[in-house]
């Protein structure tokens, strides 16, 4: 089974190579995936640099004001613990969360916690409200500014392979981009996805697909070099598969 799925993966990879060779990189950057490295490379700037300011002095102002616009004194009861967030629900809409309260005070205490205030409703719908206009924004202007400069970087492109002795680079670095993006979408997004899903609610098919991968060469040399699983893992909080 090794052997197959070795040759499997590195028909992947010459099919990749081939590719990038015929196209080139400029023919490669069309608009489409213009946009979608820029939607990706957006969010993974706003998940790399929201946290290195999300609690700071400025933000928890943004945050304060914002739960300033709830005025129901239901809003401004501090609640320690499941039962009382609970209790500070009943009687109003949200009492329909009440089934799921521990784990909306668990999250309460994740986006609070780091900010120092306390764990009212009012703060908790504050953070949030101020965490989904600040993160869009960031995204909004990463999304514009990355796939501006890559329509540039396009642009210039076609000038200079427009020069016969500059196309042979062009089809080096396609062949390095074709690779590239086959390597992110491949192992680094479908491989690591896969474990994840299967550690996390699939967990008897675990077994076999370590053993599967444990049995390959190429395909475990990759795994174990998955710096993109396992950032994506950080994320989600789901492991990704230990291969010996």
């Amino acid at each position: 089974m090794g052997i197959f799925i070795d040759i499997g993966v590195c028909a992947i990879f010459l099919l990749a190579l081939v590719i990038g060779a015929v196209r080139g990189l400029c023919r490669q950057f069309s608009r489409p995936l213009v946009g979608i490295i820029s939607i990706a490379g957006a969010i993974a700037l706003v998940v790399v640099l929201y946290p290195l300011f999300a609690n700071s002095s400025p933000m928890l102002g943004f945050i304060v004001s914002a739960a300033g616009w709830f005025k129901k004194p239901m809003y401004s009861v501090v609640v320690a613990n499941a039962e009382e967030l609970t209790q500070a629900m009943q009687g109003s809409y949200l009492s329909v969360l009440s089934g799921v309260s521990d784990k909306m005070f668990a999250r309460m205490q994740t986006m609070l916690e780091p900010t120092g205030l306390e764990y009212t409703i009012g703060n908790f719908f504050g953070k949030i409200i101020v965490n989904i206009i600040v993160e869009f924004a960031m995204w909004l202007v990463f999304y514009l500014a990355i796939k501006y400069l890559l329509l540039g970087i396009k642009y210039l492109l076609k000038k200079v392979t427009s020069v016969v002795v500059f196309k042979s680079i062009d089809k080096i670095f396609g062949i390095i981009w074709s690779v590239s993006l086959t390597y992110v979408i491949v192992i680094g997004v479908v491989l690591s996805l896969v474990e994840m899903i299967v550690n996390q609610f699939v967990g008897g098919l675990a077994p076999s697909l370590q053993s599967w991968i444990s049995g390959t060469t190429v395909l475990k040399l990759l795994h174990n070099t998955n710096v993109i699983g396992s950032f994506i893992s950080g994320i989600f909080g789901w492991p990704l598969m230990t291969i010996a």
